[in-house]
């Protein structure tokens, strides 16, 4: 009696028997193989790529002819698909863990995590690009020479500056008046690009004291006034903005205060002809309070008639890609001796294009205390 099948019997000889039955057998074995792959593992919403450590051969190094540019220890991840997101960008974990190299994406990093696997350190977390603050950008150029790579910084720098158009911050300044150390000055600041406008109001010392300078308006004067009974008896004055009286305990006048005259003059004494002797050394990461920046550091070993000062240090915020602390020290009085501070400033809590007003530098805003009494 035959036994009733669902189709047609099919010889165990049968070559088409045997093909069906590879192919089974084939599909089997991809199917396995994608399932034991290590870099992928199948969730809900398709497949995602694990999570990626950042071995010590991904950290920026800190080298002279390295460049990590204004945005050092951030990294883009920019046109990788991320969990339905178009773009990520590279955050830090907090917990001391160090940022990857910029331009680094999750693919390029995938080898580096496959040798890290298991291992305790460093984290990178990937997040959707519209979360990530913005941060500036600079591109290596192979074989720069460090004195170029600075001018080229300093240039990005005054790039993004034409951009702003006013800002506000804490002005912390230290600086060497007669070979004296003077006691650090505190001031808010506030400062407008068109019309060249600053606003300065003392926290340390005489706090309340006030001035206002405005590029092209009062006479070319600086409006100020100080406390207690010297501002009873002389009210607002009108000063020439290098006189005595308005130089204080300052090395430079009012009118070179600011962000974009530091970038200037750091413009101009860089482009001068160097000393072979004479040194630029970059490092990466360096913090000014809560922010990170890059340090570029000049030395002049030699002193010289155009030169100021024998070493600079200016930090670079890699976020806002624009100076927040310049450092400048005299020549030693002798070999290995130590070198004095000679200009220290720092523009903390730096905040852009607020929408400052012509009454924030009107000597009858009612915020302010000019006049007599």
């Amino acid at each position: 009696m035959s036994i009733p099948t669902p189709g047609p019997v099919l010889r165990a000889s049968s070559s088409l028997h045997w093909g069906r039955r590879w192919l089974f057998l084939g599909l089997l074995g991809v199917a396995g193989a994608a399932w034991n792959s290590p870099r992928w593992s199948f969730q809900k919403g398709g497949p995602t790529p694990r999570s990626v450590a950042a071995s010590p051969a991904e950290v920026p190094a800190v080298a002279e002819g390295q460049n990590p540019g204004p945005s050092a220890g951030a990294a883009a991840g920019a046109g990788e698909p991320m969990a339905g997101a178009a773009a990520a960008a590279v955050r830090e974990r907090p917990g001391g863990e160090e940022p990857v190299a910029r331009g680094r994406t999750a693919a390029t990093l995938a080898p580096a995590a496959a040798a890290d696997a298991g291992r305790p350190g460093r984290h990178l977390v990937l997040k959707p690009s519209g979360t990530a603050p913005p941060r500036a950008e600079s591109a290596d150029a192979p074989g720069e020479p460090p004195r170029a790579r600075a001018l080229r910084i300093i240039a990005e720098c005054q790039a993004r500056y034409r951009a702003v158009r006013d800002y506000t911050c804490t002005f912390f300044k230290r600086e060497r008046i007669d070979g004296r150390l003077v006691p650090e000055q505190i001031l808010a600041m506030k400062v407008r690009t068109q019309p060249r406008s600053i606003y300065v109001k003392f926290r340390q010392p005489s706090p309340g004291r006030e001035a206002i300078y405005i590029a092209g308006q009062n006479g070319g004067k600086v409006l100020a006034h100080d406390v207690g009974l010297n501002k009873l008896l002389a009210g607002t004055l009108w000063l020439e903005p290098t006189c005595g009286r308005a130089m204080q305990d300052c090395r430079h006048p009012i009118t070179e205060a600011g962000i974009g005259p530091l970038l200037e003059t750091l413009k101009t004494r860089w482009s001068r002809p160097w000393d072979p002797a004479e040194s630029v050394v970059f490092r990466a990461d360096q913090p000014v309070g809560p922010r990170l920046c890059t340090l570029i550091e000049t030395t002049h070993p030699r002193p010289r008639p155009d030169l100021m000062f024998y070493r600079v240090r200016v930090f670079i915020d890699n976020q806002l890609g624009l100076p927040i602390r310049f450092e400048a020290y005299d020549w030693p009085q002798a070999a290995g001796s130590e070198t004095k501070l000679v200009e220290e400033y720092t523009y903390a809590d730096l905040r852009l294009n607020v929408g400052l007003e012509d009454r924030d530098f009107d000597v009858s805003n009612a915020e302010y205390a000019f006049g007599r009494f």
